[in-house]
């Protein structure tokens, strides 16, 4: 799977549990999030995050992605499997960073380990 093709995974699986205010552009890297299972967030979170920077944060502590790791047995569906998972992860951690997010922190970043809510001042160039 490219990037592109995760991307494109992430964002309709994050659909179906938020509701995506807008279409995601290309080049801009953000997402706006107004609700997350039926309830409002308020105020709307802006995630930034685009292919590349969703690649990088899948990937092991070697730089491989999920669906490119070998598997025992070299079946595509374990492959699938653990893009997958890593993939439900970073669904909960968004949805754990928007539960403890501190007043004025609506923008929402990808960082080593997790996600992490910051005031729009301290989003990575």
């Amino acid at each position: 799977m490219d990037d592109q093709e995760r991307y494109d995974r992430f964002l309709s699986a994050l659909g179906f549990r938020a509701n995506l205010d807008g279409t995601p552009s290309e080049g801009r890297g953000t997402v706006d999030l107004t609700d997350l299972d039926g309830e409002p967030v308020d105020p709307a979170v802006r995630l930034h995050v685009c292919p590349q920077r969703l690649a990088q944060h899948v990937c092991d502590d070697h730089g491989v992605a999920p669906s490119a790791r070998p598997s025992l047995d070299d079946d595509p569906e374990a492959l699938d499997e653990a893009e997958a998972a890593s993939l439900q992860s970073l669904l909960a951690q968004i949805e754990e960073a928007i539960l403890v997010r501190e007043p004025g922190k609506d923008h929402l970043v990808l960082v080593d380990g997790g996600v992490r809510a910051v005031a729009a001042d301290q989003v990575p160039a």
